[in-house]
């Protein structure tokens, strides 16, 4: 239980959801987007929809800045909301360190990132190891949230990547996020 009543535990889960897209809002603002834009990419990465004001999704603003807060976005979308509420009332981020389905979240997240990151570089994919690195945690984080944003088509991508990717997608997020999938915690 995160309040004595139900009443006041779904007014916490809003104002965590609240706070985000405030937070998300501001931050895509800061980062060059139009208000109309950083309010409707806010709302689809951290209700992980993903549902994109452009055709090219965030690909669109060839932002590295942008990118990464869509990333950070996605990643809170796909945490336990829950879990968000009570890190913010103890005021302590170790209450996410120990939650076990959130490190194991977490542990998924990096681990499909590191051998998404390593074949992109060295399959000449991309020019950088960076760049290889943030579109791998990118679209690691928007399938595994089922978000479905990108920022180019990983179909294309060599070998067995896109496949690592989707099955990734049945883990989903945490129980009690806004993320797709099965859920880490099964």
């Amino acid at each position: 239980k995160l309040t004595p009543r139900i009443t006041g535990t779904a007014k916490a889960l809003w104002l965590v959801y609240l706070l985000l897209t405030a937070g998300g809002v501001l931050a895509y603002w800061l980062a060059g987007m139009t208000l109309f834009d950083a309010v409707g990419h806010a709302f689809a990465a951290v209700s992980t929809g993903g549902y994109s004001t452009h055709d090219a999704s965030i690909g669109y603003f060839g932002s590295p800045l942008v990118e990464g807060i869509t990333i950070v976005l996605m990643m809170l979308g796909g945490a336990s909301f829950a879990l968000h509420f009570l890190a913010w009332r103890h005021r302590r981020l170790g209450d996410y360190w120990r939650d076990p389905e959130f490190r194991a979240y977490l542990g998924v997240l990096i681990s499909t990132t590191a051998v998404t990151a390593a074949v992109l570089f060295w399959s000449d994919v991309h020019y950088d190891a960076s760049h290889s690195f943030r579109s791998a945690l990118f679209h690691a984080v928007s399938v595994q949230t089922s978000t479905g944003f990108t920022t180019e088509d990983f179909s294309l991508w060599p070998g067995a990547l896109p496949t690592l990717l989707i099955f990734t997608s049945f883990v989903g997020g945490c129980a009690g996020s806004t993320a797709g999938g099965m859920k880490v915690i099964r």
